[in-house]
């Protein structure tokens, strides 16, 4: 269990909640209301802190996601597998970036967890893979859904 600092929640996991829900809204051809993704980000940020206080690690990861696509569905107003696919796709990204810098790095993560800096800092590379993602997504109007037609028959 990870007491995080109220600091790290503020500047990290609503941030990071935020861009991770607005990236696999864009993959999935959604283009959601600045508006929510903010309510959904601030909400998942507050949910991951209670999350990491009282759930065991390993476990926590679980009851996020699904706290997560919970919010998606209701917040965004998405199809229940628009609100799946676009956090597991995004989270797969993000699980991606964040352990291969655990791995090449060498980063001991009880003394990254212990250095609230660092927890910030470990943010940075997948939040702004997420924010390419969403940028590309707009400017070049791309998404899986525009890649993939099959795609287009489950989200739509």
């Amino acid at each position: 269990m990870d007491i995080m600092p109220i600091k790290v929640v503020i500047f990290g996991s609503i941030p990071e909640a935020s861009l991770i829900l607005w990236a696999g809204l864009l993959l999935m051809g959604v283009k959601p209301q600045t508006r929510k993704i903010v309510i959904a980000g601030i909400l998942q940020g507050i949910s991951v802190y209670f999350i990491r206080r009282y759930v065991d690690f390993g476990i926590h990861t679980f009851v996020q996601i699904i706290v997560f696509i919970i919010y998606t569905y209701f917040i965004m107003d998405v199809k229940l597998i628009v609100a799946i696919l676009s956090i597991i796709v995004s989270s797969v990204i993000v699980t991606l970036i964040e352990g291969s810098l655990l791995i090449f790095m060498d980063i001991n993560l009880a003394y990254l967890w212990s250095v609230d800096w660092m927890r910030l800092l470990l943010l940075l590379p997948h939040e702004i893979v997420l924010g390419l993602i969403i940028y590309i997504g707009y400017k070049k109007d791309i998404s899986l859904q525009n890649e993939f037609g099959w795609l287009d028959k489950i989200v739509s």
